[in-house]
């Protein structure tokens, strides 16, 4: 991938992420989905339907990233780049299932569907809540581990690196923390992994490419006035 791809690659996953993010709080503030209302998760179905059809275009994203790193820093080693591809590739799979049940379940909303009939919506809606919360956590994991074989790059900064090795760490907690809010579902560590997940995340993942982005092209730079003097 040259520059200009990688570019688009980053501009696309982060204009879909933030917007998506939006969309999803919007529709989760007028309708929350465990337990929630049929007749407000009905007026709420476009906001739900939008973000996550935003975040399902985020997601494929995150799973080609691996492309991106590896073309943008040449990471050291020999099996490193196929890791990294394989792990982003993952954590976007993850996400995408997410994605498209959430999709689904907001075309559910929308028509009225049975499930959400008073003898069914509660355990639909709580299996649908618990499926993609789960998902949603896991997918943090492989993306934080290929995340940290990234820092081991030859075309990156001290700066970047070591602000890797910190997203990196921050990816993980993320994924444990709220994997342990949904065993312990007081308001204090639900309140924090939704920051973390939903709040943290995007800024974290945005400086993160955007600094990634200077390195190649400082790099790219470099090589060329390499070659002018050559």
């Amino acid at each position: 991938m040259e520059y200009r791809s990688v570019r688009l690659h980053t501009i696309v996953l982060l204009v879909t992420w933030l917007a998506g993010t939006v969309f999803v709080l919007v529709a989760n503030a007028a309708a929350p989905l465990a337990g929630g209302d049929p007749g407000q998760l009905r007026a709420a179905a476009g906001w739900y339907a939008a973000g996550y059809a935003l975040f399902f275009v985020a997601d494929c994203a995150i799973a080609v990233m691996g492309v991106a790193v590896a073309a943008a820093l040449d990471p050291e080693g020999r099996f490193r780049s196929s890791a990294i591809i394989v792990l982003f590739a993952l954590s976007g799979l993850l996400g995408v299932l997410v994605d498209v049940r959430m999709v689904a379940a907001a075309q559910l909303f929308r028509t009225g569907s049975p499930v959400l009939s008073p003898a069914l919506a509660t355990a639909f809606l709580d299996d649908l809540s618990t499926a993609c919360n789960w998902l949603s956590a896991a997918s943090f994991l492989p993306a934080a581990l290929a995340t940290w074989l990234a820092a081991k790059s030859v075309r990156a900064s001290g700066g970047w690196i070591a602000f890797t090795h910190v997203s990196a760490l921050y990816q993980f907690v993320t994924g444990l923390v709220s994997a342990a809010s949904f065993f312990a579902p007081q308001p204090p560590l639900g309140d924090i992994a939704l920051a973390t997940a939903v709040l943290g995340m995007p800024l974290f993942a945005a400086v993160w490419l955007v600094w990634m982005l200077r390195d190649m092209k400082s790099w790219i730079d470099h090589e060329n006035k390499k070659e002018r003097i050559a």
